[in-house]
């Protein structure tokens, strides 16, 4: 009871409060008596209070250094390690990256309870596995569904004007999820990133109009203002569109009360639909018009329209209580459809996590991507970079540095991938399947200094020296650096589960900045199937 902070805080306070009584009532012989008691009562206060401060400090440390799992009996893989930039799983298919390393994580992590996420199914089966995970740790009830086969909903753009309703945020939200619908041949070309923003422009000027004139956004008015919008400068004059949806909200936008700020933008947008958008060359504008109404049909049509066009029911607010979402909808089953919902759903939570002031008492935030070559995009190195501070972290796990090479478009789409790649603090490497992210592999471990022991032997002198075994040899050292673990090392030796090999997969667990127990910066680690 002595060394409770409350306590002496206080003892500390009585004290202080006798110590003051007795300089106001008592005579001259107490006020050395008062001031020794002031002394010691402001000590007790100020030691409780480092007390508390060391002992909030110390849970809050204790937190985060909460153990998920042990790679071997020395070295662990704890919350702090998690939040530190997250982990990448590498193999080729069939090397039991998801049913070994990606489970034994998946278990660690829903286990610690303090914890929830995304998950976005890539095979038909993951909701099965990640199901018998949940109810395995005793958290069934944290997980939710989203599919057409359940009745959660998700307004995307509602969501993301609700968030703050900036215009520039709202496009961008489009145009991100729009990455899912192109294909190498859209965005392979020289003036690839001419079109993308010109197709961000006519969305950022529908989405200022559109917001003005009716107070919110949505796909299905969106798609209308577009496809309405005169395509001459002569048609602007005539009584049939005065009277369509386009110039119905120009008109409700221009006499809206508005501030400076959207004054200006309004003018701006009112410029592009009515003076540059009509006078654009035919060819220019349908290539424009072509790539932005592709991304708002997908939003307006079939199961895609029913998911996150219509109402909200779930958002990734619930993830901050401590839900999970699992997105049942795999592009293997789903196709682009799939592709397209996992990916607004990914945006919209890693914005929703960069948003979050996180408290110690918050949850960290996952989001779990297996194949995740089908939803990487340009936000993601720029998420993962940040999402530390407010205890967000990813886990993706893919084939090969091919896998995000090819998903990311555009001229700087590899640099992208790149600085992506950078920030997972822990990359787990399981038999990989090409050279290229063997040697990256290999690199990512270093070299160190090696000792080469080499030798001739010069012919013999005479044939008495030959027959009695005389010879002259001469020695030859030299040191130069190689590589810790050669590239083969991860293509070949490394088991791949399987009856075979008794369900057990090797890997080789890299960690940047800090050595394991060893004092290297990688480990092997066997990880079961069953």
């Amino acid at each position: 009871m002595r060394n409770d902070p409350m306590i002496r805080a206080g003892i500390g306070l009585v004290a202080v409060c006798v110590a003051a009584v007795l300089i106001d009532r008592g005579g001259p012989c107490d006020r050395p008596v008062a001031l020794a008691l002031a002394a010691a009562g402001t000590i007790c206060m100020v030691s409780a209070a480092l007390r508390q401060g060391s002992k909030l400090h110390r849970k809050v440390r204790d937190a985060l250094d909460a153990v998920l799992l042990r790679w071997n009996d020395t070295d662990s893989f704890t919350v702090r390690d998690l939040l530190s930039g997250g982990v990448a799983i590498f193999g080729r298919t069939g090397s039991g990256k998801t049913s070994s390393s990606g489970k034994a994580l998946g278990r660690a992590i829903v286990r610690y309870g303090h914890s929830g996420g995304l998950i976005l199914g890539a095979k038909p089966e993951d909701k099965e596995m990640w199901q018998g995970i949940f109810n395995g740790c005793g958290r069934g009830d944290d997980l939710l569904v989203f599919s057409p086969d359940y009745p959660l909903r998700f307004n995307f753009l509602d969501y993301e004007l609700r968030a703050g309703g900036h215009t520039r945020n709202i496009t961008k939200c489009i145009t991100t999820i729009g990455e899912t619908m192109r294909t190498s041949d859209t965005s392979a070309g020289e003036n690839a990133d001419f079109w993308q923003r010109e197709q961000e422009r006519m969305i950022f000027n529908a989405v200022e109009v559109v917001k003005q004139a009716t107070g919110k956004v949505s796909a299905p008015d969106l798609q209308r203002f577009i496809a309405t919008a005169a395509m001459s400068p002569g048609q602007i004059a005539s009584a049939e569109w005065q009277a369509q949806f386009h110039n119905q909200c120009l008109k409700a936008a221009r006499e809206k009360d508005k501030t400076p700020t959207e004054d200006h933008d309004f003018e701006l947008a009112k410029e592009y639909w009515l003076g540059e958008f009509p006078s654009m060359a035919d060819k220019t504008r349908s290539s424009i018009l072509t790539g932005v109404m592709d991304i708002l049909h997908v939003f307006n049509t079939g199961v895609v329209r029913e998911l996150v066009s219509t109402t909200t029911s779930v958002t990734p607010d619930d993830m901050f209580a401590g839900k999970w979402v699992l997105i049942d909808m795999s592009p293997a089953e789903w196709g682009d459809i799939g592709n397209f919902v996992c990916a607004g759903w990914k945006y919209l939570t890693q914005r929703a996590v960069l948003r979050r002031h996180a408290t110690d008492s918050d949850p960290v935030n996952v989001i779990w991507c297996d194949e995740a070559q089908l939803f990487t995009n340009s936000h993601d190195a720029h998420d993962l970079a940040q999402c530390r501070s407010h205890k967000g972290c990813m886990v993706y796990l893919t084939q090969s540095l091919h896998s995000f090479y090819s998903a990311i478009h555009g001229q700087r789409g590899r640099h992208q991938a790149d600085a992506l790649l950078t920030n997972f603090h822990h990359k787990v490497f399981h038999a990989l399947g090409d050279a290229q992210t063997a040697e990256w592999a290999s690199g990512l471990i270093g070299k160190e200094l090696r000792t080469f022991v080499g030798g001739s032997m010069a012919p013999s002198e005479s044939l008495y020296d030959e027959l009695m075994g005389k010879s002259s040899y001469t020695g030859s050292f030299n040191q130069h650096f190689e590589k810790v673990l050669q590239d083969n090392v991860f293509m070949n030796g490394l088991r791949c589960g399987g009856h075979a090999n008794g369900l057990v997969c090797d890997c080789i667990v890299v960690r940047s900045g800090e050595p394991f127990s060893s004092g290297q910066n990688w480990i092997q680690v066997a990880f079961s199937q069953a």
